[in-house]
């Protein structure tokens, strides 16, 4: 009996703990399809701007119940051309990750003022996906 007991609290105690892990903004990790599909998104994003055959390199990831905040450093296959960094919300829909906008990157930009104009946009976007 006491070896049901605490089986059971065991698997009470994992399934706590993924509920929990569920309910925080996360990093995919390298490779992940769920990174990959966010990847592809900005990447069509970028596409839509000229901005094709781009590596990215991405310092920030956050993710949260289908909303993500992004940055990314563009740069040339070959690493000799290197772009502005940028920055942006996404949204999964239907399986589908889409850029809802990018920060804006102007010099001056009052960006304590932005997120909180892009929280009032945007209210169902986790606030723990955007940098502190």
């Amino acid at each position: 009996m006491k070896d049901h007991v605490t089986t059971a609290l065991l698997v009470a105690l994992l399934v706590l703990a993924s509920c929990a892990s569920v309910n925080t903004a996360h990093t995919p990790p390298d490779g992940s399809a769920e990174r990959n599909a966010i990847l592809q998104a900005v990447h069509h994003a970028l596409a839509r701007q000229g901005r094709k055959n781009l590596v990215l390199d991405v310092p920030y990831l956050k993710v949260h119940n289908g909303w993500a905040w992004i940055q990314v450093n563009p740069r040339s296959a070959d690493g000799r051309q290197h772009y502005e960094s940028q920055s942006g919300l996404l949204q999964q829909t239907a399986n589908k990750w889409m850029l809802l906008e990018w920060m804006p990157a102007e010099e001056g930009t009052d960006y304590p003022k932005y997120f909180k104009q892009l929280k009032a946009k945007y209210p169902s976007a986790p606030s723990d996906i955007f940098p502190q």
